[in-house]
């Protein structure tokens, strides 16, 4: 098992959920609405100043399923290049 970490700005929920329907992952974790500055994107902060906003999601699945995953994620930043897509792949070592 391994977990997916994605943060992305919220105007890209729709093709996230789309690129877990790909690769047939229905469970997930979403924090609807979180913040901060990205190399390539900039700031996402919420405010008058910096409008954009954030959300983050953690998926849980097997191996094969993750790559998938990744993959898809890979393909929406080339598709958007500077929207604000970031994905982290981490070894799980316990679930219950």
């Amino acid at each position: 098992m391994k977990c997916i970490f994605i943060v992305y700005n919220i105007a890209i929920h729709d093709e996230i959920l789309e690129a877990l329907k790909k690769v047939d992952l229905s469970d997930y974790t979403r924090w609807e609405e979180v913040t901060g500055v990205g190399e390539k994107s900039g700031p996402h902060l919420n405010t008058h100043i910096w409008p954009a906003k954030n959300s983050a999601m953690i998926i849980v699945a097997e191996e094969e399923k993750v790559a998938l995953l990744m993959e898809e994620i890979r393909s929406l930043q080339e598709e958007m290049p500077g929207v604000g897509l970031k994905a982290f792949c981490l070894a799980l070592e316990d679930c219950i």
